[in-house]
């Protein structure tokens, strides 16, 4: 991506937001894909972070497919003028397998060697759970899609998205293809990826950083777990 990011000109700012609150975090459950929508608190969270965009001039609203992350871009949608709500499927959870719509212990009582090679080897172990590859895959496209609507004008863009992916979206940018380290990413919090291309006496000027990871501007609500498993 360290590339492709090279060939971009100008300034481009993006805003991953993960979800509110969901049923399934509250109820203490591996949801991957498992399509639940928003606790009551979480869709207080999600019109509480919505006011910190007001300033931000966003120009485009990304959202997972999922009913958690579509209600939370939704609110924040309404706040910054009824602003439309684009799906992509680039921010969709990763697949947890055959842990989706789980709880810990259920999972341990049911899969207890696919637990242990989760201790061991990360969702690498999980069956039919999404791996590395098609992880780092799919992020790689969606950077792309969004480079390319910075192309046609969009310069500040809000993806809402899930703790799990999002460990990929961050470390697409690094070129890292292990699961460790990992980034805290808690509920309605906000990684900001900042990048300027401007040209500075008449040379190139490449540079992009992650000026924001986990950061949340209201402290209202608790962590909903360890974002590990609380996909």
């Amino acid at each position: 991506m360290v590339e492709y990011f090279k060939t971009l000109d100008g300034r481009f700012n993006v805003y991953f937001l993960r979800h509110g609150e969901s049923q399934g975090n509250s109820a203490r459950i591996i949801q991957g894909r498992h399509d639940l929508p928003l606790s009551t608190a979480g869709l207080k969270e999600s019109e509480a972070v919505a006011s910190w965009f007001v300033d931000r001039q966003i120009d485009v609203i990304l959202s997972s497919p999922l009913r958690r992350a579509l209600q939370t871009a939704e609110a924040v949608g309404r706040v910054l003028g009824s602003r439309p709500v684009q799906p992509h499927d680039g921010l969709n959870e990763l697949d947890t397998g055959i842990f989706t719509g789980l709880t810990v212990e259920q999972i341990r009582r049911r899969y207890p060697g696919a637990w242990r090679d989760f201790q061991r080897s990360s969702w690498e172990g999980v069956p039919e759970a999404e791996k590395i590859e098609e992880l780092l895959g799919r992020t790689e496209l969606m950077w792309k899609d969004l480079g390319s609507l910075f192309s046609e004008g969009a310069k500040n863009l809000l993806c809402v998205t899930h703790s799990g992916i999002l460990q990929w979206i961050i470390k697409a940018t690094f070129g890292q293809h292990s699961w460790m380290p990992l980034v805290p990413v808690e509920n309605c919090s906000i990684c900001h990826f900042s990048l300027d291309n401007n040209l500075k006496n008449e040379q190139p000027r490449y540079y992009f950083e992650w000026t924001r990871l986990n950061y949340r501007p209201i402290s209202a609500a608790k962590s909903s777990g360890h974002m590990f498993l609380d996909a």
